[in-house]
C-alpha cells in the first residue's frame, strides 16, 4: 500500500525525479514533482515505483537521524586529493573576502577588484598540485564564511560536503565554491544557525531557477 507502479507510458522525466534527489529539494521546489525509486518488475525489467507521501517523510526523517548519528560519532565525509589541494587556496580567498567587506564598509570599494585579483594570483603561483585557481570571471563572487562565527551546527556540511568542510578547530570554511550547485550554497546560508554564510553570486548563470535563488540569497550577502 506504500507504493504504486505508474505505467511506463506515463513516465515523465520533467516531473518525475529520483527519491534521493527529491529529498535534497526544499519544500517549495518539490511542488508538482513525483519522487520514484527503481525496482525490478515481473519480467526482469527496470520499473519506476512511486512511494507514498508517508514513506517519503519517513525516509527523510531517518536520513536526518543517520546524519545526526554520524556527526555525533565524529564521522566526516572523505575529502579527495584535489579538495585537499584547494583547501589552502580557499582559506586565503576567504580571508581576502573578509578584508574586502571591511574595505567596502569603509568606503574603499575601489580596492576590491585589485585585492581579489592579487589574492587569486598568489594562489596560482603557489602551484598546489598543479590545480587551477578559482574562477574570477567578471561578476562572480564566491561564497564565503565568517569562520570565527561558526557554531559547528553541521547544516552546511550535511547539504554539500564538497563545498563546505571543517578545519582542525571544527569550524566551517569553504572547501570549493564551485563544488556543487548555487542552490546548495543558498540552502546552506538559509539553514546556518549562526548566519555566517554569505552566498555570493552563482558561477553558473544558467542553473535552474537561478533568478529565484539570487533573490533568496540577497538577505545573506
Amino acid at each position: 500500500k506504500q507504493f504504486r507502479i505508474p505505467p511506463k507510458e506515463t513516465w515523465d522525466d520533467e516531473n518525475m525525479i529520483p527519491l534521493v534527489e527529491f529529498l535534497d529539494l526544499e519544500s517549495d521546489d518539490r511542488e508538482d514533482l513525483i519522487p520514484y525509486i527503481w525496482t525490478i518488475g515481473k519480467k526482469n525489467e527496470l520499473v519506476r515505483v512511486v512511494p507514498s507521501a508517508e514513506l517519503v517523510a519517513s525516509t527523510e526523517e531517518r536520513r536526518h537521524f543517520w546524519r545526526q548519528l554520524k556527526s555525533i560519532s565524529g564521522i566526516n565525509e572523505a575529502v579527495d586529493a584535489d579538495q585537499i589541494a584547494n583547501t589552502v587556496r580557499m582559506e586565503m580567498i576567504e580571508k581576502i573576502s573578509s578584508g574586502l567587506v571591511a574595505m567596502t564598509a569603509n568606503g574603499n570599494a575601489s580596492q576590491l577588484s585589485a585585492a581579489l585579483a592579487e589574492g587569486v594570483a598568489g594562489s596560482t603561483s603557489s602551484g598546489l598540485n598543479g590545480s587551477t585557481p578559482a574562477s574570477t570571471d567578471t561578476g562572480f563572487e564566491p561564497v564565503w564564511i565568517e569562520t570565527s562565527e561558526c557554531t559547528t551546527c553541521d547544516e552546511c556540511i550535511d547539504i554539500n560536503p564538497k563545498i563546505f568542510s571543517y578545519d582542525d578547530q571544527n569550524l566551517a570554511y569553504v572547501l570549493d565554491p564551485q563544488g556543487g550547485s548555487y542552490k546548495d550554497i543558498v540552502r546552506a546560508a538559509e539553514k546556518c544557525t549562526a548566519g555566517c554564510i554569505h552566498p555570493g553570486t552563482p558561477f553558473n548563470s544558467v542553473e535552474k531557477g537561478v533568478d529565484k535563488l539570487i533573490k533568496r540569497a540577497a538577505k545573506f550577502q
